[in-house]
């Protein structure tokens, strides 16, 4: 046997060994439980957390004195609103301090960095294997099963190798750094020749997938499709369904694992049982993670702007994802302009965007146009911009190949990149 093999042997009987088969049946059972049940649940774990922080937790302690809570402040989520929150930078400031255990017996992790400096936070074991479940449950309700032919394209190979089939979990991973036009026969004779029956990647890396099959007349057939990870904008999930004939499910989650949202055969996005408590304050969430122990974060603010679902006043249901609220562009007189996926919304001929920032009296507009684009199809994005930014900005257009879209080291993608200092 080699190394490899012997590496994904181990690596699957440690992620979905007894600790996973315990904790999914959990998550079943939490699943099948009422509204009243879950509540009752979800408050024992809330006001358990938050006497974890307090009692083990240097940050939390010293944190919540400050504000006049003890130990036994907090008796039910009624009590919520008494907690202050905390956000990314107090996370940045003050990084161990809110671990409860040694870090000795933590992992690290990071974010992406897409806002700058990653973020890093601790994970300890049990939280990762309550992670798996849950992610394995969410797919799981879509039609995935362990064993079945799963195509990732999440960044797990480096620039060296194309592919590698993990024969004992049955995945196939490929590379997403040469995604590009004149390699795509290779990754369409590779994917048609396995016959996944899942597709696993970042939306931009399945997008990028898509646009260069589609451009090289080719479809693929993979009943299922799972993103993460990165704002799924309207244009990419149209061509992506299209082309690779699937259906998206998307996965809202973080790095600091104190929210996991779902999206539905509706395309609403749901919470995910006891995973975490959200509350929603000026379209952005409040979160508590209920899985981790270790690195408690409680009433925590993500950066993320969030659409609810119209009508959801009973039930917690989210209708969009809209990007992180530093996913803007700002003018010369300091106003900040945001929500610009809307510009190309309604435009049928394009296969993709983005938006560069270099000055505030400028932007440039890269595209990738689908066969037909026409002067009328760049007016109407124009038009469509104006009414978002207004007259005093410039404007230029400039049409790209798809691996031109500009990504971050770990090959994400955000629609709006600012390459000024000092804004």
């Amino acid at each position: 046997m080699t190394y490899r093999y012997i590496k994904d042997l181990i690596t699957r009987k440690i992620k979905f060994g007894n600790g996973f088969e315990k904790e999914l049946q959990r998550i079943i059972e939490l699943n099948n439980c009422s509204k009243e049940e879950l509540y009752e649940l979800k408050n024992l774990e809330f006001v358990k957390q938050y006497r974890n922080a307090f009692e083990n937790s240097a940050f939390y302690k010293d944190f919540y004195q400050k504000h006049g809570l003890g130990l036994q402040s907090i008796r039910d989520l009624l009590d919520i609103s008494k907690i202050p929150i905390v956000t990314k930078s107090d996370v940045k400031e003050f990084g161990e301090d809110f671990l409860t255990k040694s870090k000795f017996t933590s992992f690290k992790a990071y974010s992406s960095g897409t806002s700058g400096t990653p973020l890093k936070v601790y994970r300890d074991f049990a939280s990762t294997i309550k992670e798996n479940a849950y992610v394995h449950f969410f797919q799981n309700m879509h039609g995935y099963k362990l064993g079945d032919p799963v195509v990732s394209l999440r960044g797990n190979l480096d620039r060296k190798i194309l592919s590698y089939h993990d024969k004992i979990n049955n995945v196939l991973y490929m590379s997403s750094f040469h995604l590009k036009k004149d390699r795509i026969d290779e990754y369409y004779k590779i994917i048609k020749e396995f016959q996944p029956k899942v597709i696993r990647a970042y939306p931009s890396s399945m997008h990028i997938l898509a646009t260069e099959l589609y451009k090289s007349g080719k479809e693929l057939r993979i009943p299922i499709a799972f993103t993460s990870s990165e704002v799924l904008h309207n244009f990419q999930k149209e061509i992506i369904e299209k082309v690779l004939n699937t259906k998206i499910f998307d996965w809202y989650g973080n790095a600091e694992r104190t929210v996991a949202l779902g999206q539905c055969q509706d395309s609403l996005y749901r919470e995910l049982p006891l995973y975490s408590h959200v509350e929603v304050e000026n379209n952005h969430l409040i979160t508590t993670s209920l899985i981790n122990s270790a690195f408690p974060l409680i009433r925590y603010k993500v950066d993320d702007i969030i659409k609810l679902a119209p009508n959801c006043k009973e039930e917690f249901i989210v209708q969009a994802i809209e990007g992180r609220d530093d996913d803007y562009i700002v003018l010369k007189n300091g106003h900040r302009i945001g929500r610009l996926d809307l510009a190309f919304k309604k435009i049928k001929r394009l296969l993709a965007a983005q938006i560069i920032q270099k000055r505030k009296d400028e932007i440039l507009v890269n595209l990738i146009p689908d066969k037909g684009f026409s002067r009328a199809d760049l007016n109407a994005i124009e038009k469509n911009l104006r009414d978002l930014i207004g007259i005093e900005c410039g404007i230029l257009f400039e049409n790209i190949e798809s691996n031109q879209l500009i990504r971050t080291k770990k090959g994400k993608f955000n629609l709006v990149i600012s390459k000024m200092n000092g804004m």
